[in-house]
């Protein structure tokens, strides 16, 4: 509901009560009634024409309006930084931004604001009053100067709203007082205007623009999950309600006092009930993501329990910190494919990702780098921050985000091209999440991916980069980012995510089980990282020792207790990441960290041709979403399962690596993007019906090898399910379902007694092949090798066995998944020298084993639980050299 505009009376007491308490030099009016002109004319400006929003605030003569939260948290943020930028509302109902403007001084009154916002007060200039009643332009260049003039003598603790700005600073400017005191710093204000007016006057004038940032309303309605829509969002959600971080955290306070942000995903955020529990306990409501049912809430831990028995909110979380997660052309076929000639009427063109929007969501991005531009013309087409830093920030002064926005969609003609991205003619969307420590939150992950809905089709926006991540905890199902990337796939969003860097010990041992959020999730293409030594065959390929490897280990804990984890296969396939040269933001962090990451300047080249070096599954994410433009580019009609599919089923397997290591293979580019140009162009996959044809008439299929540097190799041929892989060509000739946006893989595999089979008559075709063991690949195609894990699949999502784990033909995993020099064992289960034996019985050191209990190399087994070599395993989970790493 849109809130009341004030009455003059209102104003008119507001104005009275603002000069008593700020202006000593003012003569304070009584209320009265009437028009503003009865004002004694002893009056100063500021109290003739102007209200204080705030003191309304404190007199309770302000209502709380819900309709606001994001726009009013994205108000506080800027005013706040106290930069020089000033905030300017843009929205065509004057109504919505004097709401706006309206809950920021009642947050102010309240409190509920940082700390450089506690003593401010908003005070509303009343235009439409001043240029009805002075005569002329002169007059209210006058006027407006003597109302600048008082705000600017409270140092500060005045913020002057102004709902018509243009009227006042743009081209037809009735005074320039305001812009003077912006410039140096002395004025804070909030600005209000239509769209049109603030791009004819604002907007288009550098030396004016520069002073302003605006927050605009006039964004898209985006889709929304029916199983996420408020009064109906508890579908998909399971388990406790209350996140086992936080649960431990309120074990820990019995008194409940300490006071915690966390990420709230009610079932409907605006209802009254839950507004009301949330008061009773102190809760604070720091910032809501867009129009949805997910807020950042700020309350002691003591109201945690009501609001889980409340029945009104789907899941709580911490507003958890994030952290980076850190010859291309040549080593993935990009150069192979560059040239494409025509084919269905289509006339040759050039493979570069033209015209797709990719979304590098990072630590923001050096624009001026000149591999981002194209005929001197920037290819970056939007540039936000979510950070607390200024807003208005969008550089990148920790050099992440622009290393990973080059490895995606960098031209650079520099040495001949040798820092070339994948998708060259890409737009780029910078969206700014991380700060320039390279460190972020939840909540402004969860901003950033919601703009990226609401501004897709301004942008084009068809790729999402996530080179970032948080331990993962949470199923995917409750987990907040998770929830926002399965929202973005069902919008037609391919989601890129890096698997992260945590995939050895600092023992040296080999981890698994420690994919991070969101690469957790079944509707992200997740990417580990392989190592391609520098050179362009794929020949001596390997998988790099810090790749995150699966399964992936967040659960949902049942009222029992019991964790059920979601095992997924992960990661989806691999690309090269180690020692990857990109482009250099200037000045940024972790280049003066590390001068050695540097490439040495050559004669010729600028700052704005700078290089570094960077390894991670960072720069291995953006690498494959440079490739899904590619592919986009070839055929707009690809869903996000289809991308995935294609870069699984032609990816080339690592022969040594297990499927845990490298999901599919490693990316492709030349085989995917021959694939995609099999298929049909003319059909809207989204809507075809399960078993339709996706190829034209009399097509065959093509040699499923490629040949890269010299190296020749078989494709993958296969998809990962969460707990299968499935093979066959009706994967490319045949629709299947599960490609639909709202379908994963593995919705469309059913387990029963034991046994793995695809669901024909709603997800998938007959014809097709299932494999449930985990192999190590000898290199060959569907999967060949040994089999690393029996019947390796690990079963969750709802089947409960133990722990929520079962592996092989039968045999239970009790208290735990084992880790020990880099294979995955379980209860009784022992690998010693390479030798597996099971049951109790070890050969191996001349040691004898009875009943999964262990004395010898000073390791001891037991109850699930392995202590030595300084690893712990406990419960399932993997604790070791946590630390967060670059991805």
């Amino acid at each position: 509901m849109k809130m009341i505009m004030l009455t003059a009376t209102r104003r008119a007491v507001s104005a009275a009560v603002f000069a008593s308490l700020v202006f000593t030099n003012v003569i304070a009016a009584a209320a009265f009634e009437g028009d503003r002109t009865k004002v004694t004319a002893s009056a100063s400006a500021m109290a003739k024409y102007t209200t204080n929003l705030t003191q309304l605030g404190r007199e309770g003569r302000l209502r709380e309006n819900l309709s606001f939260e994001n726009a009013t948290s994205r108000l506080i943020k800027v005013l706040a930084e106290s930069g020089v930028r000033q905030p300017v509302i843009v929205a065509d109902d004057k109504a919505d931004m004097e709401a706006i403007v309206e809950q920021a001084a009642l947050r102010i009154a309240k409190g509920n604001v940082p700390a450089t916002l506690a003593k401010k007060m908003i005070v509303k200039l009343e235009t439409a009053a001043m240029f009805s009643n002075l005569r002329s332009e002169s007059e209210v260049t006058r006027v407006v100067d003597s109302i600048v003039a008082e705000a600017t003598a409270s140092k500060g603790q005045t913020v002057l709203f102004v709902d018509e700005l243009t009227n006042l600073v743009g081209s037809n400017a009735a005074a320039n007082k305001i812009i003077q005191s912006i410039s140096l710093g002395k004025l804070a204000l909030i600005g209000g205007s239509g769209a049109a007016d603030y791009s004819e006057q604002i907007d288009s004038r550098l030396e004016i623009s520069a002073l302003f940032t605006a927050i605009d309303l006039n964004t898209k309605q985006v889709h929304r999950s029916p199983a996420f829509r408020a009064g109906n969002a508890s579908s998909g959600f399971r388990g406790d309600n209350i996140s086992p971080d936080l649960r431990e955290m309120m074990a820990k306070d019995p008194t409940g006092k300490e006071r915690v942000d966390v990420i709230l995903q009610a079932k409907d955020a605006d209802n009254a009930a839950l507004r009301a529990l949330m008061a009773s306990g102190q809760a604070t409501v720091a910032d809501r993501i867009g129009q949805t049912d997910t807020i950042l809430v700020n309350l002691p831990l003591s109201t945690l329990q009501s609001l889980s028995s409340s029945g009104l909110v789907n899941y709580i979380s911490p507003d958890r910190p994030l952290t980076v997660t850190g010859h291309i052309e040549e080593t993935t076929g990009a150069t192979l494919v560059r040239a494409q000639a025509a084919l269905n009427g289509r006339p040759a063109y050039t493979l570069d990702g033209a015209g797709i929007g990719i979304a590098v969501v990072d630590s923001g991005i050096h624009a001026g780098h000149n591999g981002f531009k194209n005929g001197g013309s920037s290819r970056v087409s939007a540039n936000v921050n979510f950070t607390t830093s200024s807003i208005t920030e969008t550089t990148d002064g920790y050099g992440h985000g622009t290393h990973v926005a080059g490895l995606a969609a960098g031209s650079s003609s520099t040495r001949g091209g040798a820092y070339k991205g994948v998708a060259t003619g890409s737009k780029i969307i910078s969206v700014k999440v991380l700060n320039n420590n390279g460190e972020g939150q939840t909540s402004w992950l969860l901003n950033g991916l919601n703009w990226i809905l609401q501004n897709k089709e301004q942008h084009n926006i068809k790729v999402v980069n996530l080179s970032l991540g948080t331990t993962a905890i949470d199923t995917y199902t409750n987990d907040p980012i998770c929830v926002k990337v399965k929202e973005l796939v069902e919008n037609g969003i391919v989601v890129i995510a890096a698997a992260g860097n945590l995939g050895r010990l600092s023992t040296g041992q080999t981890a698994y089980g420690r994919i991070h959020s969101p690469g957790n999730s079944p509707y992200a293409i997740t990417v580990g990282a392989s190592n391609s030594y520098g050179t362009a065959t794929n020949a001596d390929d390997t998988i790099a020792s810090y790749s995150s490897r699966g399964p992936t280990r967040s659960y949902f804990t049942t009222s029992d207790g019991w964790r059920v984890y979601d095992n997924l296969i992960k990661p989806d396939l691999v690309a090269p990441g180690n020692k990857l040269i990109s482009y250099r933001a200037p000045n940024n962090k972790m280049s003066a960290t590390n001068p050695l990451l540097d490439v040495v300047p050559v004669l010729g080249e600028t700052a704005d041709d700078s290089a570094m070096y960077m390894s991670g599954t960072s720069m291995s994410a953006p690498v494959v979403a440079g490739a899904a433009s590619l592919l986009l580019q070839v055929n707009p009609n690809l869903t996000p399962g289809m991308v995935k599919m294609l870069l699984q089923y032609t990816a080339q397997p690592v022969a040594g690596a297990n499927t845990f290591e490298q999901g599919a293979g490693q990316l492709n580019l030349e085989g995917a993007i021959r694939l995609a140009r099999s298929l049909r162009t003319d059909a809207d996959f989204e809507n075809l019906e399960n078993g339709a044809e996706m190829v034209n008439t009399g097509w065959t299929m093509t040699a499923a090898t490629s040949t890269i540097g010299g190296n020749s190799f078989p494709w993958a041929q296969i998809i990962t399910g969460d707990h299968t892989t499935i093979s066959g060509e009706n994967l490319i000739t045949k629709f299947q379902s599960a490609y639909k946006r709202a379908n994963t893989f593995g919705v469309g595999v059913d387990f029963s007694s034991g046994t793995f089979s695809l669901n024909t008559a709603s997800y998938y075709t007959t014809g097709l092949g299932l494999n449930r063991n985990v192999t190590m690949s000898n290199g060959g195609a569907l999967g060949s090798g040994s089999i690393w894990l029996s019947y390796g699949v690990l079963v969750g999502d709802g089947v409960l066995v133990g722990d929520g784990v079962l592996v092989g033909d039968g045999v239970l995993v009790g208290d735990g998944v084992l880790v020990g020099d880099g294979v995955l064992v379980g209860d009784g289960v022992l690998v010693g020298d390479g030798v597996l034996v099971g049951d109790g019985v070890l050969v191996g050191d001349g040691v004898l084993v009875g009943d999964g209990v262990l004395v010898g190399d000073g390791v001891l087994v037991g109850d699930g639980v392995l202590v030595g070599d300084g690893v712990l395993v406990g419960d399932g989970v993997l604790v070791g050299d946590d630390t967060p790493a670059m991805q």
